[in-house]
């Protein structure tokens, strides 16, 4: 009868310590749908550093950023960005980038790939346009937080200089559409 006692008494406690563990296992179970439930999927972009003169592009893919946005942008979301496109510009600087982007640009980016031999499509280049218009404002601002002083001439001829000098960087580094 001892032999009795002792065995039921051992199988009681392999019984709770079953319960126990089916509790616990229960429990983490519910914690884990609560942490799956509640986790919403993150992108982390961190901050981007332009060097121009290190500037090398081997692929294009996705939107095109050709480097004239300095150090990151204030731009908090992708909608800010290219949400100006129909407004015209209020800033006479800007305004006067506007239409040189317009008027001046196209004919010497097609001088540039023809003198230079780089196979490009015009959709291509029309990327390459409307992607520095957008940039345009955030390097206004970071050339007059530069120089606060800086004539509208001077800062025009800069920025001016700074879009020929990086589509020309990217052209060279540039293998051609369709590789």
């Amino acid at each position: 009868m001892n032999n009795y006692y002792y065995w039921q008494n051992w199988i009681q406690q392999m019984m709770q310590q079953m319960e126990q563990q089916k509790q616990m296992i229960d429990q983490l179970q519910k914690k884990i749908e609560e942490m799956n439930a509640n986790e919403k999927p993150t992108t982390v972009i961190e901050r981007i550093e332009y060097h121009f003169d290190q500037l090398k592009i081997e692929t294009l893919e996705g939107t095109l950023q050709i480097g004239l946005t300095p150090n990151g942008s204030d731009v908090s979301e992708l909608g800010e960005l290219y949400g100006n496109q129909g407004t015209p510009p209020q800033d006479p600087i800007l305004h006067s980038l506007q239409d040189y982007m317009t008027k001046d640009i196209p004919p010497w980016m097609n001088q540039y790939v023809r003198d230079h031999d780089v196979p490009i499509s015009d959709e291509h280049k029309q990327h390459m346009i409307a992607d520095v218009r957008k940039q345009l404002p955030q390097r206004i601002e970071f050339y007059k937080k530069q120089d606060p002083e800086i004539d509208e001439t001077t800062l025009l001829h800069q920025i001016q200089t700074e879009i020929r000098q990086s589509m020309a960087q990217y052209f060279e580094n540039y293998k051609g559409d369709g590789e």
